[in-house]
């Protein structure tokens, strides 16, 4: 099994850049052990870290501060933020059209495209966020795809999935009923294949 996960890992490319959304997901659902076997270290912009601690999760971004490394944008980052921010909130599948509510996603997007980062995988839950990220040839997932790759590796079962997405939809995140079907089906299918 340790095998398996380190060749996994080395597929993600073992780090990962992330927004608040997929980290607030697994701090919900008690998953940062999970994530850890995932990835090595996943960096995190200003403005996501600021998210986190404005929606309470100080103290577990204290908690995972060696692994969890903040990321300062520089200025021309930042003004290209702001340049995405406001692409995400004028696309057709946002519901936010406040360009400022979408600093978090917009700079992980930036930091993405570091040539140090590159090879990081984007994590990233925001449908209006991910189309943008995937214009510019981003290769992204997000939460509940963190969640497949683990049952995927046998790290987690369908059900652990499928209880772990339920968990945060409960605790207000946006995972619909039809996503988190969508994703156990998933699970099941390439666990029976396996």
């Amino acid at each position: 099994m340790r095998n398996v996960r380190k060749s996994f890992r080395a597929s993600l490319g073992g780090f990962a850049v992330s927004n608040t959304g997929p980290l607030i997901s697994a701090f919900q659902s008690m998953s940062m052990a999970l994530v850890w076997d995932l990835f090595q270290t996943i960096y995190v912009p200003d403005a996501s870290v600021k998210e986190l601690i404005a929606h309470g999760w100080k103290k577990m971004v204290d908690v995972h501060a060696k692994r969890l490394v903040r990321v300062h944008v520089t200025k021309d980052e930042e003004h290209r933020s702001i340049s995405i921010a406001r692409e995400i909130a004028q696309d057709a599948d946002c519901n936010d059209p406040i360009a400022d509510h979408h600093l978090g996603e917009a700079q992980a997007i930036v930091v993405s495209l570091r040539p140090a980062h590159r090879n990081c995988i984007l994590l990233l839950d925001e449908l209006a966020a991910r189309t943008v990220a995937k214009r510019m040839g981003i290769r992204l997932t997000g939460f509940p795809g963190v969640l497949l790759a683990a049952s995927n590796i046998g790290l987690i079962t369908p059900d652990d999935l499928k209880r772990q997405l339920e968990i945060c939809r409960e605790q207000g995140t946006h995972y619909s009923k039809s996503l988190i079907r969508d994703v156990y089906t998933m699970a099941k299918q390439r666990r029976s294949v396996q």
